[in-house]
């Protein structure tokens, strides 16, 4: 089989947990609409990996349609405010392993965020030198399976495999043609994968 030149990564579930920093800015934001309502960090879990628009629809639905735009707008400015000050937490060696699978493979990330999500979680943990290049939903309005496919022709890649934790990270991975290794420590649940792994590191032991 032909060399493995690179790994994308999905983000939730993946290389970190924001969920408390993120539960923040959306019940601030749901009090900010005038909403005496709140959300818990697991319901954040559980809807990680869904596209924003998909999020709002389906979880916000009190949300009157004349205050949608005004709801996400207000989001949008907390969850990049937040997301700053408190960052989220990394799962187990995630920056070790980074930097020693970084010495073998170009490193990427595609997420269904909001755009400056990705860009706030290379800033907070100083990973700029580790990832060559990312993309979200928020920068273009594509789903995952698209950018995926985006990063793969934009940076020329030969054989990549895709990182993701749950169930809409496989079937997009599938649909873009990219080989996929379901992280089981994350947020989603997948049956019988065909790779896994059950911490971060074991990407360094793992033929893949």
């Amino acid at each position: 089989m032909k060399k493995r030149d690179s790994i994308i990564f999905d983000l939730d579930g993946t290389l970190w947990n924001a969920s408390e920093t993120v539960v923040k800015a959306f019940n601030d934001s749901i009090h900010a609409i005038g909403f005496d309502i709140n959300v818990t960090s697991q319901t954040v879990r559980d809807f990680s990996g869904m596209k924003m628009d998909d999020i709002f629809s389906q979880y916000f639905g009190f949300v009157p349609k004349e205050k949608l735009k005004e709801f996400e707008r207000i989001y949008a400015h907390k969850e990049n405010q937040y997301l700053k000050e408190s960052g989220g937490e990394l799962f187990p060696k995630v920056k070790e392993t980074l930097e020693k699978l970084a010495q073998d493979y170009r490193l990427f990330i595609v997420s269904n965020c909001m755009k400056g999500y990705i860009e706030n979680f290379i800033g907070f943990f100083s990973f700029e030198g580790l990832f060559e290049d990312f993309e979200c939903f928020g920068n273009y309005g594509l789903p995952k399976d698209k950018n995926i496919r985006l990063i793969v022709e934009r940076n020329n890649l030969q054989n990549p495999v895709y990182v993701g934790d749950t169930i809409w990270d496989k079937e997009s991975s599938e649909k873009a043609g990219v080989d996929f290794i379901y992280a089981a420590y994350g947020f989603g649940k997948i049956e019988n994968p065909k790779i896994q792994i059950q911490s971060f590191e074991d990407l360094l032991t793992l033929e893949f």
